[in-house]
């Protein structure tokens, strides 16, 4: 088969997609090299350096050191790993009742279930700091996880994928006398694998990159997860320049784990957002 000459409106289009995929990634390849500058690094406004003036990796250890990253990773990681395990099991079963069981009303409770989506998660602020409250769960990392726990865009993606699964699986595991959590676990489950990867890539880094929350629930630093941590670092060191060389050095260490989960689990996750159809 002959390829197809390029057009020039295809030329256009790819060429607009490279700039703006070059617009994206200028600002990150730049906070990469200026974490790497040296300590006699002296930024001018007019200059704009593409290349380290010399490759200090120690400032990644500093700044590990200075923001208390240690702790604010470990917080982060018990914290999103818990609620991403929850949430993302209260998901998938509520998605396969909606998706696999009829019952009066249905249509109704995904419709209400949807609605939720319009209303702004700043709304939701205060009713759930106030409910944390009145549950004794300010200052505790129970209280990052309960509230929210819930996920209507979860229910959405496992709702989705799981009508793709033809019902004739289920009913054939029913007349071999598998029962509700048997059919779940060991069918519906395996099956889910590429909409369970992509709620859990999508949530895990939402509550990694989560910032609001934490800083209204948590008053205790050796709570703070790795965001907060950030910001003592920021409030406590933000002058100079290699300071400032400090704080890009900790602000690309926080990105790690998302970055590495996604490498991971990406073709899960291409798999999962093409069927589901979410954009």
């Amino acid at each position: 088969m002959k390829r197809s000459k390029p057009t020039a409106l295809n030329i256009c289009i790819y060429t607009l997609l490279i700039i703006l995929a070059l617009l994206q990634i200028f600002p990150f390849y730049f906070t990469i090299i200026r974490s790497f500058q040296p300590e006699s690094f002296f930024e001018r406004a007019t200059e704009l350096k593409f290349l380290p003036e010399s490759w200090n990796f120690e400032n990644y250890p500093e700044a590990w050191r200075r923001a208390r990253l240690g702790r604010g990773y470990l917080n982060s990681l018990f914290y999103v790993s818990v609620f991403t395990f929850i949430s993302a099991m209260i998901a998938m079963m509520v998605g396969y009742v909606l998706a696999k069981k009829e019952f009066r009303g249905k249509n109704f409770v995904f419709l209400m279930f949807l609605s939720t989506l319009m209303v702004p998660y700043e709304t939701l602020l205060i009713p759930n700091f106030l409910m944390a409250r009145d549950l004794y769960l300010t200052d505790k990392l129970a209280g990052l996880i309960i509230p929210g726990l819930v996920s209507i865009m979860g229910i959405f993606i496992a709702k989705q994928f799981m009508e793709t699964i033809p019902d004739s699986i289920v009913e054939s595991s029913v007349l071999d006398g598998a029962g509700e959590f048997q059919i779940f676990y060991k069918i519906i489950m395996p099956m889910s694998k590429p909409a369970l990867a992509t709620y859990c890539i999508l949530t895990f880094t939402d509550k990694w990159n989560e910032y609001i929350w934490p800083l209204i629930i948590l008053n205790e630093p050796s709570k703070f997860p790795v965001q907060l941590s950030l910001l003592y670092f920021v409030d406590r060191h933000a002058t100079g320049d290699y300071l400032a060389t400090l704080q890009q050095a900790a602000i690309i260490s926080t990105l790690l784990p998302v970055v590495i989960i996604y490498f991971i689990f990406q073709k899960k996750f291409v798999e999962g957002i093409s069927i589901t159809g979410l954009k």
